[in-house]
């Protein structure tokens, strides 16, 4: 069994990436930057909207700054549907690779010159996971122009503003970056601010009972706001 990449050794997580991509030329790019290109590599299995398996070696590659929903999230099932249109049985080239905790492949990912990463974004099917990158600013702004224009995660379908039950106004949030699992109520602080994003795992709820039973616990910002 591999030994795990340590987080503070880049050498190591290069050696394990270059075993597991299969490429003899990997450290030969090493020593050119972090701007890393792999020969291309036939797509085996889609997992989701943001993360497929390679046919050579059966190595996961995720989506490098894309979010897709859970598949049993609002717009899941889509967004699975719509990555295996793009990359099912396609070669795709990997830009850019790093070795995430998971030991997958984390990349940049392009079909014939076209990034799949931005179109993922752009298409309605994921949002913008914000990470430093190449692609970093188009890939912000693909996802400033589907929120806007609200087009599909972002729609009506997937975004409510309030809640279809008025009796059921607790926000049940799904903390990103925390990859917490929160509720607020209407006396918490920024409860206003919150919008529910059901791609995203938010939901409501009609009492705090339903949304502990649901795994969810109270906002620390309520915590605070109930003190003072």
């Amino acid at each position: 069994m591999a030994k795990p990449v340590a987080k503070n050794n880049p050498q190591r997580g290069n050696i394990l990436l270059m075993k597991r991509l299969g490429v003899v030329t990997f450290l030969v790019a090493a020593l050119l930057g972090s701007n890393l290109v792999f020969s291309s590599e036939k797509v085996f299995k889609v997992i989701d909207g943001d993360t497929f398996i390679l046919d050579g070696n059966k190595q996961a590659v995720r989506l490098f700054g894309v979010d897709a929903p859970e598949l049993a999230n609002c717009y899941g099932h889509e967004s699975y549907l719509h990555l295996s249109e793009l990359l099912k049985s396609k070669r795709v080239q990997l830009r850019e690779p790093v070795v995430d905790k998971f030991r997958r492949i984390v990349a940049l990912v392009y079909v014939d010159g076209k990034s799949i990463n931005e179109s993922m974004i752009r298409d309605g099917f994921a949002t913008y996971r914000s990470e430093p990158g190449s692609e970093q600013q188009v890939m912000k702004a693909a996802n400033e122009y589907i929120r806007t224009n609200k087009i599909g995660i972002y729609s009506e379908k997937c975004v409510d503003e309030k809640p279809p039950d008025p009796k059921c106004v607790i926000k049940g949030n799904h903390d990103l970056d925390r990859d917490e699992f929160l509720y607020l109520t209407p006396k918490c602080p920024y409860y206003s601010q919150v919008t529910i994003r059901r791609f995203q795992g938010d939901r409501w709820f009609c009492s705090e009972s339903e949304a502990k039973a649901a795994g969810f616990k109270i906002s620390p910002a309520c915590a605070i706001g109930i003190a003072h």
